[in-house]
C-alpha cells in the first residue's frame, strides 16, 4: 500500500488516476517542489513521488523536469521513471504499459501531454474548451487554491465518466463560471502591473492580496512581441518572492533553457517554464540579471 505525493494540478491529477489503477494507494498528498527539494516535507519508503524533485526516502519516483538532471539531483538507480516527456503522466503511462489504458485513456493522455507541454493556441487561451477548460479548474497557476476534495472527485470522475458529462457536474461548472467571470478583471490587472523590457515582459504581483483568476498564458496575447515572461508574486507564507518564467507559446523564439537558468537561483523546471523562490531583498537584482540574460 503506497501513498502519492504530487502537485495539485492537471498533470498531477492524471498521474494519480493512473497510479491508483496500477498500485494500491492509501492516500494522496500535495507538496510544493521547494518543500521536497529542501527536505521539509516528510517522505517515507511508502511514498511515490510524482512530478516533484527526488527524495532518497521514497519508494518510487516519476519526474520529467530537466533541471533535476542538470543540478545533479537524479539518482543513479531508483524505482520509477525519469526523462524528457510532454507530461509526467506520460512517464507513468509508459512505465506500467497497462493494455487497457490504450483505449480507456487515449484522449486523456493526449490532453495532458498537450496541456502540460503548453502546446496551446490563442483560442485555447481566450476561449478554453474541453480538456483545456477542465484543466484550468485544477490549475493553481490560474489562481485556484488546490482543493483536495475537488481533486479526489475529478480523479474518480475521470475513471468512469466522459469529458462532456464531467464538465456538466456542479463542482466543475462552478469553477468554470468563476474562471470566466474574472477574465476581464485579470486582463486589466496584467496590463496595470506588467512592463515590457525588449522581448521580456515582467508582471509584478508582489503584495497583491487578491489576484483574479485567469490563464497564466493570457500575458502572451497582451504582449505579442515578448518571447518570455517573468511573473513575480509572494509565497504563501510571505517570506519569499516567487519568480515564474515562461517561454511565450505564441512567439516561440526564446532559446534560453529556463529550467537551467532558474536552477542557478535554487529553483528549476523545464526548458520552457521554470520558477524559483528568492529572498525579498534580492529580488530586484535577480530580476535585473534575468532580464539581461533573457534579452
Amino acid at each position: 500500500m503506497y501513498n502519492i505525493i504530487t502537485r495539485g494540478d492537471f498533470d498531477g491529477l492524471v498521474c494519480a488516476v493512473l497510479l491508483t489503477e496500477a498500485e494500491q494507494i492509501a492516500k494522496i498528498r500535495f507538496a510544493h517542489p521547494r518543500e521536497v527539494q529542501e527536505r521539509t516535507f516528510e517522505v517515507t519508503n511508502m511514498d511515490i513521488i510524482v512530478n516533484l524533485p527526488y527524495d532518497p526516502n521514497c519508494a518510487m519516483w516519476f519526474d520529467h523536469h530537466i533541471s533535476e538532471s542538470e543540478r545533479g539531483a537524479k539518482p543513479k538507480s531508483f524505482k520509477g521513471k525519469y526523462g524528457l516527456a510532454p507530461s509526467c503522466a506520460r512517464l507513468v503511462y509508459e512505465y506500467y504499459k497497462m493494455p487497457e489504458w490504450e483505449t480507456k485513456y487515449a484522449d486523456l493522455m493526449e490532453a495532458v501531454d498537450k496541456i502540460d507541454s503548453a502546446c496551446l493556441d490563442l483560442n485555447d487561451i481566450l476561449r478554453p474548451s474541453g480538456w483545456v477548460k477542465l484543466a484550468a479548474t485544477v490549475d493553481p497557476r490560474s489562481g485556484f487554491i488546490p482543493s483536495y476534495d475537488y481533486f479526489l472527485n475529478l480523479l474518480d470522475w475521470l475513471k468512469r465518466s466522459p469529458l462532456d458529462e464531467i464538465l456538466e457536474y456542479d463542482d466543475v461548472r462552478d469553477r468554470v463560471r468563476e474562471y470566466f467571470r474574472h477574465q476581464e478583471e485579470f486582463k486589466k490587472d496584467l496590463l496595470a502591473n506588467s512592463t515590457l523590457y525588449g522581448k521580456v515582459v515582467v508582471t509584478d504581483f508582489r503584495r497583491k492580496l487578491n489576484e483574479p483568476l485567469g490563464s497564466r498564458f493570457l500575458i502572451y496575447s497582451l504582449f505579442p512581441s515578448a518571447n518570455v515572461a517573468l511573473r513575480l508574486f509572494d509565497s504563501p507564507d510571505k517570506k519569499m518572492v516567487v519568480i515564474a518564467a515562461g517561454h511565450s507559446i505564441l512567439n516561440r523564439t526564446c532559446k534560453v533553457d529556463l529550467g537551467n537558468l532558474m536552477a542557478e537561483y535554487g529553483g528549476g523546471g523545464h526548458v520552457g517554464a521554470a520558477s524559483c523562490a528568492i529572498s525579498p531583498d534580492m529580488v530586484d537584482d535577480a530580476v535585473g540579471d534575468l532580464i539581461n540574460r533573457l534579452s
